[in-house]
């Protein structure tokens, strides 16, 4: 207790100390357990935005010279995906409350004839890519404290969505303690820290902690594809991707689109010194998303949807040194417990992001995507009218639509209509090509492919 009591004292936090005489002995015990494992030094020390004075060109591998490099870059991650040396990673810590729903994210209904689940498309795409390469290419999940049980039950009622045993691999994010505005931290109720998910960049820090990280390593995997859940058109089969962090040798590639607007709601993957780093959009003004430079691009031009390819590798030597990703705050409406009762304060969540392991990164490359193939997100209600089921659902209905007509099949749909493809009959363009059988040569009402 005196220890406990020092270091609070220290760091401002002493206050979280006053009534604890009057808990009884187990919520005490637990609570000065939990306090003495907080890192109150780095709570009061968030990240530092850079400044825009700072900020210069990542190197990115363009529409134009993926393009030129294609058979290049296939060949490599073909390799690596034949050696099996891929695993696929999925942050999936998040509810559903954006979008209405009251459960893990992932188990929200969005295939639009299927009703497939989020988590069942993204499970089909590893269990398509499984088959294809003769490998069980590893699937870690990464759950919240909030998510955890109900995403492993939903998993095990689907008998993991027909993957095999053990390739299915959880494991829970940490929790950080919220704040008020002066940097206090609050209570949820007497004896107990109002807190929240460290953010996906605790998938690190839990990767290592749980020993996922580890039973990569000794199954020989080089590469981790790593997506965020609610991208439903995230591909796992990705051989560019990998190919070119084979070929370069690289720690870290990100997959960056054009920014469809400067104020774009994504992270922006920009060089600072002699490394890159993703600069979020919540951290620059109006004014700085609009900069340009002597070139007349955007200094902000390229956006991150989250989708990386991490090297085993580097981030093996990250956890041999300790590092942890640093906390960054937003503002946000909380409910704590104040005076003897919940109120709502005016406070700050803090949360790790998982793009701070790229500036620790020697070798990081930028990879454009192909917008319309790769990125619809669903994270909030079809009220809102932007990245919504409604426009997830219609982005993936065009994708397929294209597919088809690629084979010379014409599609005449309206706008109530859709196709949808499961992964287990063509999880890419390129599988499509191979396996579509001429079946018909005209779509005219909602079209559903299953395997």
């Amino acid at each position: 207790m005196h220890d406990i009591q020092q270091r609070l004292e220290r760091h401002g936090q002493a206050h979280l100390l006053e009534g604890i005489d009057q808990l009884d002995d187990a919520t005490q015990e637990a609570f000065l357990a939990r306090l003495a494992a907080v890192d109150w030094a780095e709570l009061a020390h968030p990240a530092v935005p850079v400044p825009a004075t700072e900020v210069g060109a990542s190197r990115v591998i363009d529409a134009a010279e993926r393009t030129r490099r294609g058979e290049e870059l296939v060949r490599a991650g073909e390799q690596a995906y034949a050696q099996g040396a891929v695993a696929v990673l999925i942050v999936a810590g998040g509810q559903g409350t954006r979008l209405g729903y009251n459960g893990p994210k992932g188990c929200f209904s969005i295939g639009a004839l299927s009703g497939k689940s989020i988590y069942q498309l993204q499970a089909e795409k590893v269990r398509a890519l499984s088959r294809r390469t003769g490998h069980a290419v590893p699937l870690l999940v990464m759950t919240s404290p909030m998510t955890d049980a109900a995403t492993r039950a939903f998993f095990a009622e689907q008998d993991d969505f027909g993957l095999a045993d053990g390739q299915v691999r959880f494991f829970c994010q940490g929790t950080v303690p919220s704040i008020d505005s002066e940097g206090h931290a609050l209570l949820a109720a007497p004896g107990r820290l109002l807190e929240n998910p460290d953010g996906h960049g605790g998938c690190f820090t839990a990767l290592v902690d749980s020993g996922r990280l580890d039973e990569l390593a000794q199954a020989g995997i080089r590469r981790i594809v790593y997506i965020q859940v609610d991208n439903i058109l995230a591909p796992v089969d990705d051989p560019e991707l990998v190919g070119l962090s084979e070929r370069e040798s690289a720690d870290v590639v990100t997959k960056v689109l054009a920014k469809a607007h400067p104020d774009e709601k994504v992270g922006h993957l920009v060089r600072v010194g002699d490394r890159d780093r993703i600069i979020e959009y919540t951290e620059l003004s109006q004014d700085e998303t609009r900069l340009r430079n002597a070139d007349g691009e955007l200094v902000y031009r390229w956006g991150s949807p989250a989708m990386h390819c991490w090297g085993v590798d580097f981030l093996h030597g990250l956890a041999q040194r300790d590092f942890k990703p640093p906390l960054h705050r937003s503002a946000k409406p909380l409910q704590a417990w104040v005076d003897g009762a919940v109120q709502q304060v005016q406070g700050w969540k803090c949360e790790r992001f998982i793009f701070d392991l790229i500036p620790e990164a020697p070798v990081s490359i930028g990879l454009e995507l192909d917008r319309a193939a790769e990125f619809a997100p669903v994270k909030n209600a079809d009220e809102k009218g932007v990245d919504c089921p409604a426009t997830a659902r219609r982005l993936a209905s065009d994708l397929y639509a294209g597919w088809l007509r690629a084979e010379g099949v014409e599609v005449a749909l309206d706008e109530r209509q859709h196709i949808e493809i499961s992964p287990l009959y063509a999880a890419t363009a390129r599988d499509f090509a191979r396996v579509w059988d001429g079946r018909c040569q005209r779509v005219e009402a909602d079209y559903l492919l299953e395997a």
